[in-house]
Formats: C-alpha cells, sequence, structure tokens
C-alpha cells in the first residue's frame, strides 16, 4: 500500500488538524517491499500499513469484527456470506493488516454453551504460530456477574469460569474479559465476589481477568443522558470493584453516549490506567476524537494494545489508520 493512500485514511480517521499538529512526529517508515504483501491484498489497496513493525504490535482486531462472515468449525448448512473460516483469521489479519494480535469471543472458540475443547485450542494454536499471531484475550460472554445474588448461581458460574481459565494457557491467552453488564452500588457487591473469585484462581496462572464499562442496561440511575454523575455510574464503579477484587480494567472507548464529550473520555483512561490490563477497545464517536483520545493515552505512559471493534474491513481500516498515525 502507497504512503499517501495510508495517510489519506489516517486524516479521515483522525481529523486533519489533528494529524497536522503532530506529523513531524509520525512520519511513517518506509514501505515494506511490494513482494512482501499478497497479490489480493495489494490489488485491494490494503496489506499491512508502511509504518515501523513496532507501531503495529500496538494494534489488535476482535474476531468479532468479522462475525457476519465469520464460518466457524461447526457451521454446517450452507452461509455462501460465510466466506472467512476461523481457523484462517490469523494468517488473514497478519496478510491483510499486518496486525499480530487477536482478540477471541468465547463463542467462536466453542458452540453454544459448550465448555472449551483443548483439541480444537490445539488446532487453533497451530494456526496462530504458522502465522506468527498471538491470542491476546479472550472475552467471556458465559453470564453477568452482577446478575449472581445467590452463592449458587455464583459457583456455576465460576464452574464455568474456571474451565476457560484452564484452556486459555492452550491459546496462549493471558487476558479473560468478563461481564458486568448494568453494575450499581446496590449490586457491586455480587460482582466483586464473582470477579474475585475468578481472579483469585486465574492469577496463579498467569491470568488477568478484566471487564469493561457497560453500564447502559441499569435503569438504576435513569437514562444515560441524566446520570447525576456520570464519572461514577460509566466507570468509577468499574474503578471500585476491579480494585477490590484484585482484577483489571479494559476500558472501551465506547460510541456514541457512553462518553459524551473528549474530557469525560479522557476522565476514564486516565482514572482507570493504574489498573488497565495491558488492552482498551477503540472506536469513533462524533463526541469524540479517537486520535486525539490515543495522543492523550501514550502521553500518559500507557505500552498496551488497541484493539479494534468495529464491524467489518472498511471500518477496521479507518480505526487501524487512525491508531497508527497517532501512537507513539
Amino acid at each position: 500500500m502507497h504512503r499517501r493512500t495510508f495517510l489519506t485514511g489516517a486524516l479521515a480517521g483522525a481529523g486533519a488538524a489533528a494529524f497536522r499538529s503532530d506529523s513531524a512526529a509520525q512520519v511513517p517508515a518506509p514501505a515494506r517491499p511490494s513482494g512482501d504483501i499478497p497479490a489480493a491484498a495489494a490489488a485491494a489497496g490494503q496489506g499491512p500499513a508502511p509504518v515501523a513493525p513496532e507501531k503495529i504490535r500496538r494494534v489488535a482486531i476482535m474476531t468479532l469484527d468479522y462475525n457476519s462472515v465469520l464460518k466457524l468449525p461447526w457451521d454446517t448448512a450452507p452461509a455462501p456470506g460465510k466466506t472467512l473460516a476461523l481457523l484462517e483469521v490469523p494468517q488473514y489479519y497478519r496478510d491483510n493488516y499486518g496486525v499480530t494480535n487477536i482478540e477471541f469471543q468465547h463463542s467462536h472458540l466453542a458452540q453454544g454453551t459448550s465448555d472449551p475443547d483443548p483439541a480444537f485450542l490445539k488446532e487453533l494454536k497451530s494456526k496462530l504460530d504458522a502465522a506468527g499471531v498471538h491470542a491476546n484475550q479472550i472475552n467471556l460472554e458465559i453470564g453477568v456477574i452482577t446478575q449472581l445474588s445467590t452463592a449458587e448461581a455464583r459457583e456455576a458460574w465460576l464452574a464455568r469460569a474456571r474451565k476457560w481459565a484452564d484452556a486459555a494457557p492452550v491459546l496462549g491467552v493471558t487476558r479473560l474479559l468478563i461481564n458486568q453488564t448494568g453494575l450499581t452500588d446496590a449490586n457491586k457487591n455480587d460482582a466483586i465476589a464473582a470477579w474475585k473469585g475468578i481472579q483469585d484462581y486465574a492469577k496463579p496462572k498467569g491470568i488477568k481477568i478484566s471487564v469493561e464499562p457497560r453500564p447502559f442496561s441499569s435503569t438504576a440511575y435513569g437514562p444515560p443522558a441524566d446520570y447525576p454523575n456520570r464519572a461514577h455510574v460509566v466507570w468509577g464503579l468499574l474503578q471500585e470493584c476491579a480494585e477490590a477484587s484484585g482484577g483489571y480494567t479494559n476500558l472501551d472507548f465506547g460510541r456514541t453516549g457512553r462518553f459524551v464529550n473528549q474530557q469525560q473520555l479522557h476522565d476514564a483512561i486516565h482514572g482507570t490506567l493504574k489498573t488497565n490490563s495491558g488492552n482498551l477497545h477503540v472506536k469513533t464517536s462524533p463526541q469524540w476524537d479517537l486520535g486525539t483520545a490515543v495522543r492523550f493515552t501514550e502521553s500518559l505512559g500507557y505500552k498496551g494494545l488497541y484493539t479494534i471493534e468495529v464491524d467489518f474491513d472498511p471500518a477496521v481500516r479507518v480505526i487501524y489508520n487512525t491508531v497508527l498515525a497517532n501512537v507513539a
């Protein structure tokens, strides 16, 4: 891909004025020789961006981004739109983006309520290794920790979560994201108990258990636009529970509504950084600028991953270009 193509995409994603102000510090490294980029990717104007490899190593891409076209091993019925096999994803990410970090949905690794299958995970690990790609996180949608109000419910959830903590090392995964949708002051103790239970189990395995801000399913504080203390509801409770449980945070920059201006997003980045797992979820919003947020995060000394969470290739490319144009 030509340097001009990359810069044009970066300007579209980051905002021209913001990019120009830092352009002297963001001069890309020479492009890779065209022979190093697969012909199909080059013909489509794709391929890894012409920047230093250490910058691309700061980017991860979710399998969730390709959910609409992803063909899972147990998908046996004809599905013309399912064009990307899960086992092909590591090489696809490497060829098209140069990205060496993949974040998996647990539902892409096990069907329905099935437990993880070590044999399948070993097969997938061989594909990761062959592509030179690392699985950086699994997102566990196996139940909501704010809804475990009895010891029996919590133990049932923990029993399933422990199986994923046991299986994660097969893929080389050191981060598991759990779901705390609807966290409130009223249910935070239930959330802390479950979170601490799985973190204590996973810690000896070198695994960090993290959560992201998901406040919007709760009506406890009224409509999101009317939260009396947005910082407390959106990320303050999350931070409090992380510290109480010994767990970690995975800030999601969100789309419209989570952070309604640049300052709110920056406050959340700064406020949750001390418990950050080494991973952030990034996308765009008309209410704040992603390039500005990345530069602010970098100014705080952040050295972790920016994991792209949008839908499919055109949108992924915009976020990819914006992050690379602004990462240190």
